[in-house]
């Protein structure tokens, strides 16, 4: 079977999302990573060789790159991705987005229109979160109706490496412009897809949203020359959301520290709990007209078959069989779009201090 042949776009200089990529994509055994580009020159060719990469060219434009792919993976700042998402499906290059899906709500519908323009390409977007063995397991559970009705959510995800005021200096995660938001872009995004990829079937889509915003660290230190910088996106975003069916929750999202991601569902027939361990979950079951008696947790094992290496590697065997067999992912450019208008009705909660009615 010829393989499918695979570039990536954006190395990155601090954690580098590209990383997870390339152990994924050198996992799969239907492709093979033959190309890299960064607009920083010499970035891509360190970076190989830290990650150990060989056969790769490193190109030294994305044109080239283009030229010699299948299929993309967009690993850049967000307010690049709609341009390199378009450039590459007109150049009859698959894609694979990271989230969120842009910046700007006006370069997801542009990215969305493009799509739209050519159906025989693959377009999708890293929603990685879903693929958490855990998570699947999770969505089986509500689909078969095992705990009802839904009441209510709560969900908390974010990282610590930014709280490092010292070392941790300005990056483009932190600007407006290159980012949009800040922790609700990169935490919120997951968050949101998560919620609605789980409940949206059996409780109707998200109806109401409300957000509160902090910058609580306002300055930081640039990266290519002297002084302070303005971060001026959030740190931390608290929100609410409520679904059609009446059920509401919370989200906790912030790149200043957490205890990891956790994520609550409760029913009238009992609680789906997940605590950061991805192949298993804490299940409290119950009568739905009844009340838990003393009954506790039990810490369940996910299936054998729902099981996956990571959150990563699903997503890219996902992208990989899609473009095999030219089957559109439910995590498209039109779903980034969704969830875009969700994080832009988020954000006019949280600037204009008011519920956002959907």
């Amino acid at each position: 079977m010829k393989k499918v042949k695979v570039g990536i776009v954006g190395t990155g200089y601090t954690i580098g999302i590209a990383k997870q990529h390339v152990k994924a994509y050198k996992a799969n055994e239907k492709c093979e990573l033959i190309a890299l580009f960064d607009k920083v020159e010499g970035r891509a060719k360190e970076w190989a060789e830290k990650q150990e990469l060989k056969n790769v060219t490193i190109c030294k434009t994305y044109e080239e790159l283009l030229d010699m792919v299948d299929a993309v993976s967009i690993c850049t700042s967000n307010d690049a991705h709609g341009e390199l998402a378009i450039k590459a499906l007109e150049s009859g290059v698959n894609v694979l987005c990271e989230k969120p899906m842009s910046s700007k709500i006006e370069y997801a519908e542009e990215m969305v229109a493009c799509a739209k323009k050519h159906p025989e390409l693959i377009n999708m977007i890293g929603f990685c979160y879903r693929g958490i063995p855990a998570i699947k397991y999770m969505k089986q559970i509500i689909d078969e109706g095992k705990i009802g009705r839904i009441f209510g959510f709560r969900q908390c995800l974010g990282g610590g490496r930014i709280a490092n005021k010292t070392d941790v200096k300005l990056e483009w995660r932190m600007q407006e412009k290159y980012s949009g938001t800040g922790a609700l872009a990169d935490f919120g995004s997951h968050m949101i897809d998560l919620v609605d990829y789980l409940l949206k079937d059996t409780e109707g889509p998200i109806t109401e949203l409300t957000a509160f915003s902090t910058i609580s660290i306002p300055e930081r230190n640039k990266i290519d020359e002297e002084g302070m910088g303005a971060v001026t996106n959030d740190d931390t975003t608290v929100f609410m959301t409520k679904l059609q069916n009446g059920a509401a929750g919370t989200y906790y999202s912030s790149r200043l520290g957490t205890r990891g991601h956790v994520l609550e569902i409760i029913g009238e027939g009992g609680m789906l709990i997940y605590e950061h361990e991805d192949k298993e979950l804490k299940i409290n079951l119950k009568e739905k007209d009844g009340g838990y008696n003393g009954r506790k947790e039990e810490v369940v094992p996910v299936p054998d078959e729902l099981l996956e290496e990571s959150k990563f590697h699903e997503e890219i065997n996902e992208f990989i069989d899609n473009v095999i067999n030219n089957k559109q992912s439910e995590r498209d450019f039109a779903r980034g779009l969704y969830i875009q208008q969700l994080l832009e009705a988020l954000q006019t909660s949280a600037n204009e201090k008011k519920t956002v009615i959907l």
